[in-house]
């Protein structure tokens, strides 16, 4: 497997990527440790993947969206329907 420090991979990232696309595993290191390994990914993951990825991203974003729908919800100015109802906080 070819190794490369992170430095070098900074001044010779397409030379890299070169490599990982032609096949070959890369594993990343900083100051001599290994920190990951670079490696092509096959398309049909890629695209499992992506879909994975939006989906969650969209289910995260409904989640985000409805909590602010409910903002509203208690509130100074809606005090007074609590009082009205015989509901206020004591």
């Amino acid at each position: 497997m070819y190794q490369v420090g992170a430095r070098e991979l900074k001044q010779h990232t397409g030379e890299v990527l070169e490599r990982v696309q032609r096949g070959e595993r890369v594993l990343l290191t900083h100051r001599g440790s290994p920190i990951a390994v670079i490696a092509a990914i096959e398309r049909k993951s890629e695209k499992n993947a992506v879909a994975l990825e939006a989906g969650r991203a969209e289910n995260e974003a409904w989640l985000v969206l409805s909590a602010s729908a409910f903002a509203f919800w208690d509130n100074d100015e809606d005090a007074i329907w609590d009082e009205v109802r015989g509901e206020a906080a004591e």
